[in-house]
């Protein structure tokens, strides 16, 4: 399935389509190493970063993989959930499981582009999931401070990225061991080919130093490293 998705969009040609959303759970994490590992992490840390009535901001949700996480692991929290992301159909899905969960949640859907502003307030917990690797470099500094506007003075934000490491020996090693990871999952080295491909000028990871970097632009503080996986980065960071 992941290698019908990719090899129908051609060199530099990904998008993120209605079809993909179709497959979207599964496809994601047939690329993206220890995925339920990021998202059991993120979960849990909703236990200390959003309180009873809290706000949780998803930019980036796509499927809504992530509000369903924190959802379910605190169904009597009465927390309130914004997703937004610029692909409707991901929306459409997100909604769909969302809507299925109980406990009465708030839960509003904004087809938009995360650089282009937010209309959420007081967010105690923002995440932006490898979403700003598909933004220019000034993008990403807009979306992460349009997010910190929008936070609440205690918030929080998390950020999953695939990052570049700097020295190309590292670099080397972390796009094959990628690649093993993903063979061991039973993906094929025809899928794996093709959806290098397809990403191609898409898909650009920056160094973790320079998201760090960003983040600070941002007006976030204190940024951490959460988790780290060869090119596969986890960082959490505060409003104050």
């Amino acid at each position: 399935m992941t290698a019908d998705i990719a090899e129908q969009f051609g060199t530099g040609g990904w998008q993120f389509t209605p079809e993909v959303a179709e497959v979207f759970p599964e496809h994601v994490r047939a690329s993206v190493p220890f995925y339920d590992a990021i998202q059991d992490l993120i979960a849990e840390a909703s236990d200390w970063l959003v309180p009873p009535g809290g706000y949780v901001a998803d930019l980036g949700a796509s499927t809504g993989i992530t509000c369903c996480r924190i959802a379910e692991r605190h169904p009597d929290r009465g927390i309130c959930f914004d997703l937004y992301d610029d692909q409707p159909a991901m929306l459409k899905h997100a909604e769909t499981a969302l809507r299925a969960l109980p406990g009465g949640k708030r839960c509003v859907f904004h087809t938009a582009r995360i650089q282009d502003g937010l209309t959420h307030a007081a967010a105690d917990l923002t995440l932006i999931l490898f979403t700003l690797q598909f933004l220019t470099a000034q993008d990403r500094v807009t979306a992460l401070r349009n997010a910190r506007d929008r936070s609440a003075k205690t918030g929080a934000l998390i950020v999953a990225e695939k990052v570049r490491p700097r020295d190309s020996r590292w670099a080397e090693i972390g796009n094959d061991v990628s690649h093993d990871w993903k063979a061991a999952h039973g993906i094929g080295d025809a899928a794996i080919r093709a959806k290098a491909s397809a990403l191609r000028g898409v898909l650009v990871p920056h160094p973790q130093d320079t998201l760090t970097a960003a983040i600070r632009a941002a007006g976030w503080k204190s940024p951490e490293v959460l988790f780290r996986w060869h090119q596969w980065a986890v960082i959490g960071a505060y409003a104050s």
